[in-house]
């Protein structure tokens, strides 16, 4: 009789730990995420630390500091300076123009400073609210919600106090005070003619900051390679700096590629149609398909540079 009563038991007590609810396991801790440096920080931080800290300089600009690379000239009085802006996603080393450029106009008696842009805002995301809950029908007999004086003081100042500017606009205020620091560098390094060589989107902000700077405050001349406008920035639009731009202007294009031959054609005629006779081309499809492409460029911008050399002003004498 035991035996079969013993197996009873077992089963009932199957049975029963069936029943009970399963013991919620531990809520599991969320690893902590390490946020991943930016590609600019880690760009950043890796010339920082194979640059010679003697080709440092940091650039001061809206409250924030950057990496500049300078390079002095290789004679006793330099020509002049040459701030180099990188295009975005870029580095103030790139291998394609900038890097090669800042030597090669140092060795060639210019002081050289080269830059990058700090990153763009990205585009924001937009919150789809849900749709609304259909709630019951309030009562007639419920108590209506008292919502504090204070709360109501405080709902009252956040309508009234002025919105905060767009991330865009931030972003131009903090690029063009980055450019005009760059400039100062160069010109603090005695530099008394400052020119300015940009490529890509850099090429844009470049243009917008010297359009909006005194004419007689640098740069003294531009170049601007395969000039884009930036998604960021629709306004103003490229072309309507280019009609109010009154300095020379070297616009580097290749007119064997679709958006830059349609923007060379735009550009020549909105050079002519306001007469800027210092407006000129240059077509980077025979330096692309040239095996010293790079020589090729850099003569092209040292003989722009010599063309618009001008020399400093004498000393004033001492009464």
């Amino acid at each position: 009789m035991r035996a079969p009563i013993l197996i009873a038991l077992l089963c009932l007590a199957g049975i029963a730990q069936a029943q009970e609810p399963a013991t919620p396991p531990p809520e599991a801790t969320a690893p902590e995420r390490s946020q991943a440096l930016s590609r600019d920080i880690q760009y950043q931080q890796t010339l920082k630390r194979e640059t010679p800290i003697s080709e440092q300089r940091q650039l001061e600009f809206a409250g924030e500091s950057r990496l500049g690379l300078f390079l002095p000239a290789a004679r006793p009085e330099p020509l002049g300076g040459i701030l180099l802006i990188a295009g975005a996603g870029e580095h103030a080393n790139w291998p394609e123009l900038i890097g090669p450029a800042r030597i090669s106009l140092s060795d060639a008696g210019w002081h050289t400073l080269a830059i990058s842009l700090p990153e763009a805002p990205r585009e924001p995301v937009v919150d789809v609210p849900p749709e609304p809950v259909e709630s019951a029908a309030p009562s007639e007999e419920a108590t209506p919600e008292i919502v504090p004086a204070d709360a109501m003081l405080a709902a009252s100042d956040q309508v009234d106090a002025a919105p905060e500017p767009p991330p865009e606009g931030r972003y131009s205020e903090r690029v063009t005070a980055l450019i005009r620091a760059g400039l100062q560098v160069l010109e603090g390094e005695g530099a008394h003619q400052v020119h300015l060589i940009a490529r890509n989107e850099s090429a844009y902000w470049a243009l917008l900051t010297a359009s909006t700077g005194a004419a007689d405050q640098p740069p003294a001349t531009l170049m601007l390679y395969q000039t884009r406008q930036p998604a960021s920035a629709p306004e103003p639009t490229l072309d309507s700096l280019l009609e109010t731009n009154t300095r020379p202007l070297l616009d580097m294009l290749n007119l064997e590629v679709t958006p830059d031959r349609l923007m060379a054609g735009e550009h020549l005629r909105i050079a002519r149609r306001k007469g800027q006779q210092t407006y000129q081309q240059l077509n980077l499809a025979p330096l692309e398909r040239s095996a010293f492409a790079a020589d090729m460029l850099d003569k092209h911008l040292r003989t722009w540079l010599t063309s618009h050399y001008q020399p400093p002003p004498p000393p004033v004498a001492a009464p």
